[in-house]
């Protein structure tokens, strides 16, 4: 991975759950798990267009470095948007993830 891809600072948020007002359990991503350099890109047309026929829409393509302990639970926070990890790929013998997200609205 040529470091100077890594040109967006992105915070990936760790997931818990926490109890409303109501009693519910309701997941909420308020602690920071890790601030990492990351190459984020949207999709292509063509790309939007086959990940529909896996009932997913995948927005952007995020790549980092390797991040221990990282899960599809997790959302990333990037330039104030917020992106949900839809698939985890590990690439090059584990030395970089690549991950498919959708932009939560």
């Amino acid at each position: 991975m040529n470091a100077g891809d890594l040109r967006e600072r992105v915070t990936v948020m760790a997931y818990r759950e926490t109890k409303n007002q109501m009693g519910e359990m309701v997941p909420v991503y308020d602690q920071t798990f890790a601030t990492v350099w990351a190459s984020v890109q949207g999709v292509t047309a063509r790309e939007f267009l086959l990940s529909g026929q896996q009932q997913s829409e995948v927005s952007h393509r995020v790549r980092m470095r390797y991040l221990t302990g990282l899960t599809q639970q997790m959302r990333l926070s990037w330039r104030g948007r917020t992106l949900e990890i839809i698939s985890i790929l590990e690439r090059n013998n584990r030395s970089e993830h690549e991950l498919l997200c959708q932009e939560a609205v």
